[in-house]
C-alpha cells in the first residue's frame, strides 16, 4: 500500500505542477496584454518610430486543387506562417518567465490572439478564401524571447490564373500567388521571405520559403518548379508602394489524357472515313452513310472538347487538329460525290458545272409529250436503252474507280504528313 500511495502522490503532484505552469503561462500572457499601454490590436510594431515593421513569411502548400481553364483560376490550401517582433509584449513578466524557465516560448490562447496585432495580409488575385475552423479555428500564436512572435494559420484560397491556351493541350502555365499588406505602404510594413538562417519556424521547409507537400499530385498538370520572388504594387499615387511577395507555380500539362481521349479517337474516325474508298462505286447507301456518320462524329467530338474551354479569340492547337480531321472526313464525303458523278459520264473531257444542271438530250428528243407511264419507267440517269446506257457509263465507272484508287493513297499520305508536322511543331513550341 505504501508503494502505491507514493506512486499516486508523484503522479498527482506532477499533474498539479503542469496545471499550475499552464495557468501561470496563460496568466502571464493575459497580464502582459492587459497592462500594455499601447493598443496592441490597432497599430503595427514601430508604427510611431522610424523604419517599417519587418514581417517574415513562410508558406507550406498542402494542396493544389481545381486548376480550371474555363474559369482561369486554381485553388491552393496552405499553412501561412508570419514572424515579426513586437517589443510591446516584451515586458517584465515575460522576461522573468524566460529567465526562470527552460521553455523557449509562450503559447497565446485563442482569446488573446484576437487582442494582439497581426499583419493585414491579403491576396490581390484572390477570388474566394476560407479559414479552416473544424473543430476549432486552425491558427496558433507563440511568443518567443525578445518579443518575437510567430503566427500560423491554415487557409484555402481560389486565385486568378490568366492562361494562354494557344498551345493547348501542349501548354505550360504559370500561376501566381501574390501576398501583400492591405493598408500599409512599404514605409510602415515590409514583407520578406523567411531564409534558411531562421530557426524558430514552426513549419519545416528545408530552408526554402515555399514548400509543397510531397503528396500533392495534380491530375492534369505536373509541377515543374516553384519560385518565391518580390514585387511592389501601387494602387494610388499618394498611397506609396505596397510591399508584396509573389509565388510562381510553373505547371506543365500532362498530354496522356488528351492523347487517349481526343487524338486517338479522332484519328480512328478519319481512318474510318477511308473505308469508303474501298467500296464499289455502286455502293451508294453504304458510302453516304459512312461519310455522314464520320462528319457528324467529328463535329460532336470537336464540340465536346471546346465545351470545357473558355471562348478565346485565338486558335488553339486542339482546334487545328479537330478542324483538320473534320476537313479530311468531309473531303472523303465529297470524293464520293465526285465519284458518283463521274460514274454516270461517258468521259471526263468536256464536263463542266453547266452539264451538272442539264437534262440529257435523249430526254428532250422524245417525240410528243411524256406520258405518266414513261415518267414512271424512265431511269434516273436519263437512259432507257440498256445498250446505250452501258456504253456511256462504262468509261465513267473506270474513271471513278481510278479516282478511288488515287484517294486510297492520297488521303493517308496527306494525313500522315499532317500528323508529323503537327506534333513536331507543337511539341517544340511547348518546350
Amino acid at each position: 500500500m505504501g508503494l502505491h500511495k507514493s506512486i499516486f502522490e508523484i503522479i498527482f503532484f506532477t499533474c498539479l505542477i503542469w496545471t499550475l505552469e499552464a495557468i501561470d503561462k496563460s496568466q502571464i500572457i493575459a497580464k502582459t496584454i492587459s497592462l500594455s499601454k499601447a493598443d496592441l490590436k490597432t497599430a503595427p510594431p514601430m508604427y510611431d518610430q522610424e523604419g517599417p515593421a519587418q514581417v517574415k513569411v513562410l508558406l507550406y502548400v498542402t494542396s493544389i486543387d481545381a486548376v480550371s481553364e474555363a474559369n482561369m483560376d486554381f485553388t491552393v490550401g496552405m499553412l501561412l506562417q508570419l514572424q515579426w517582433v513586437d517589443d510591446r509584449l516584451n515586458r517584465k513578466a515575460v522576461k522573468d518567465f524566460f529567465e526562470t524557465n527552460a521553455d523557449n516560448f509562450l503559447d497565446v490562447d485563442f482569446e488573446n490572439i484576437k487582442k494582439v496585432w497581426a499583419p493585414d495580409v491579403f491576396f490581390p488575385n484572390e477570388k474566394r478564401g476560407d479559414f479552416h475552423n473544424i473543430m476549432t479555428e486552425n491558427q496558433m500564436m507563440r511568443l518567443y524571447k525578445g518579443g518575437s512572435i510567430i503566427y500560423v494559420s491554415r487557409l484555402s484560397v481560389t486565385l486568378s490564373c490568366p492562361m494562354n491556351l494557344i498551345n493547348y493541350p501542349f501548354d505550360k502555365q504559370t500561376c501566381h500567388l501574390i501576398l501583400m499588406s492591405f493598408a500599409y505602404s512599404d514605409k510602415e510594413l515590409v514583407f520578406s521571405w523567411t531564409n534558411s538562417t531562421d530557426i524558430m519556424g514552426l513549419i519545416s521547409t528545408n530552408g526554402k520559403p515555399v514548400m509543397i507537400d510531397k503528396e500533392v499530385i495534380l491530375p492534369q498538370f505536373e509541377i515543374k518548379d516553384v519560385t518565391a520572388t518580390y514585387c511592389k504594387r501601387r494602387y494610388h499615387p499618394k498611397s506609396g508602394n505596397n510591399s508584396c511577395l509573389q509565388v510562381n507555380f510553373n505547371l506543365a500539362r500532362n498530354i496522356g489524357f488528351y492523347f487517349v481521349q481526343m487524338y486517338i479517337p479522332s484519328t480512328l474516325i478519319v481512318m474510318l472515313s477511308w473505308i469508303s474508298f474501298w467500296l464499289t462505286v455502286n455502293s451508294v447507301p453504304g458510302r453516304i452513310s459512312l461519310g455522314l456518320l464520320t462528319v457528324l462524329t467529328m463535329t460532336t467530338q470537336s464540340s465536346s472538347v471546346n465545351a470545357s474551354l473558355p471562348r478565346v479569340s485565338y486558335t488553339k492547337a486542339i482546334d487545328v487538329w479537330m478542324s483538320t480531321c473534320l476537313v479530311f472526313v468531309f473531303a472523303a464525303l465529297l470524293e464520293f460525290a465526285v465519284v458518283n458523278v463521274l460514274s454516270r459520264k461517258d468521259s471526263i473531257q468536256g464536263f463542266s458545272l453547266r452539264h451538272a444542271f442539264a437534262i440529257p438530250r435523249e430526254l428532250e428528243s422524245r417525240g410528243g409529250g411524256s406520258t405518266a407511264d414513261n415518267d414512271v419507267n424512265r431511269p434516273l440517269d436519263g437512259y432507257d436503252d440498256e445498250k446505250k446506257k452501258g456504253r456511256f457509263t462504262k468509261r465513267g465507272i473506270i474513271y471513278a474507280t481510278y479516282l478511288d484508287i488515287a484517294a486510297r493513297i492520297f488521303f493517308p499520305t496527306c494525313f500522315i504528313l499532317f500528323i508529323i508536322i503537327y506534333w513536331l511543331y507543337y511539341v517544340n513550341a511547348a518546350e
